[in-house]
């Protein structure tokens, strides 16, 4: 990893830390919800092939996204404009772009990125597909072990299980892609 990575990856980790705690130094509530919604499993989410589809679509315009925004990061002339140039690679910013390139409301992309985004990092924590993520089971909490240890499917309904095993050799390098934009800043 080269240094300007190493930088925006500690910037990002500083800036994730700053926004996660009120100025009086409690934790944010909203941050404590998305970090709870990262360790449940997926959500009953129910979608077809048609969706996934559009999932396709929307997660190829918010990798865009993400790229446009590191390239502006990296040659920001000014704190502020580094500043609004990391927060537009966020997921708040990416998911409405990638919303509307699928054609799908907001919420219904969320919905369905979400579930997906579970299923897949059940499936990158057991090892079963080639993703960018790992994790130490020896210091993650009972409800993780027990996710990690499960059918990263069975939270889906059977149709939604079935549609995205058939999409799994285009969705995954996809979803591999964004995670590692966001993660290590490309």
């Amino acid at each position: 990893m080269n240094s300007r990575a190493i930088t925006s990856a500690i910037v990002l980790a500083l800036l994730g830390g700053a926004c996660n705690s009120k100025p009086d130094g409690t934790a944010d509530p909203s941050a404590t919800a998305a970090s709870q919604r990262e360790n449940r499993p997926a959500a009953q989410a129910s979608f077809t092939d048609t969706d996934l589809d559009k999932l396709e679509r929307g997660l190829r315009k918010e990798i865009e996204a993400v790229k446009a925004a590191q390239v502006k990061a990296s040659s920001a002339t000014t704190p502020e404009a580094r500043g609004e140039a990391i927060q537009a690679q966020w997921d708040t910013a990416t998911i409405p772009q990638g919303a509307e390139a699928s054609g799908l409301s907001a919420d219904r992309y969320r919905e369905i990125r979400e579930a997906v985004d579970s299923v897949f990092t059940t499936l990158d924590f057991q090892g079963k597909i080639d993703g960018p993520l790992s994790i130490d089971l020896e210091r993650a909490d009972a409800a993780t072990k027990a996710r990690v240890s499960g059918d990263a499917f069975a939270p889906l309904p059977a149709g939604s299980a079935s549609a995205l095993r058939t999409r799994m050799d285009r969705l995954v390098p996809i979803w591999s892609e964004y995670k590692n934009l966001v993660a290590v800043g490309g």
